[in-house]
């Protein structure tokens, strides 16, 4: 696998301001933290008990294939950081491209991952059931790893690679939303 620590992400944030949420902005807790989103995000009833929350990203664009983002809390450390974003590579064919970002963010260390290529989809069961996967390619995956006292936040999404870079700006100023006033 090809690992390529980069600061290219840090650079774009520092170099173009996160967007404003709009005026309708509302906040959710996820474990010790408060997210604050707005329009496009829209809140879904979480379709699994292990999910923290859900929402759908709804693109203005309709040639753009609208995308979910699931959050995840666990004990701990969820297993470490780097056994997650291990995983979440490992669900791409072959050799993916990706960059693994990691910031402190107000004390806190957040992790964030950019994974690309053929995604391999669970057909049933999840990704931890062995079961039959379906190849989707150009696919792109945006994850954040948000380490509390107590417990681990997972951020995630997968998509169309054109429909995921779409939403990137949004992904980061949500998933950073719990740091910033």
């Amino acid at each position: 696998m090809k690992l390529t620590h980069s600061l290219v992400l840090a650079a774009a944030l520092i170099s173009f301001p996160l967007p404003a949420f709009s005026e309708n902005q509302e906040t959710f807790n996820v474990a010790e933290f408060t997210f604050k989103y707005s329009d496009p995000w829209v809140r879904q009833q979480p379709s699994s008990g292990m999910r923290a929350a859900e929402f759908t990203y709804d693109h203005e664009d309709e040639n753009l294939e609208d995308i979910d983002i699931v959050f995840f809390v666990f004990g701990g450390t969820a297993g470490g950081v780097k056994a997650n974003m291990d995983r979440w590579i490992g669900q791409f064919e072959g050799t993916p491209e990706y960059k693994i970002e990691e910031k402190e963010m107000n004390g806190t260390e957040v992790s964030f991952l950019t994974a690309s290529g053929t995604f391999m989809e669970s057909m049933g069961g999840g990704p931890f059931s062995g079961g039959e996967k379906k190849a989707m390619p150009d696919y792109m995956m945006l994850a954040a790893f948000i380490q509390g006292t107590q417990q681990a936040v997972i951020l995630k999404l997968t998509g169309p690679s054109e429909s995921v870079e779409a939403l990137k700006k949004d992904f980061m100023s949500l998933a950073t939303s719990p740091f910033t006033e």
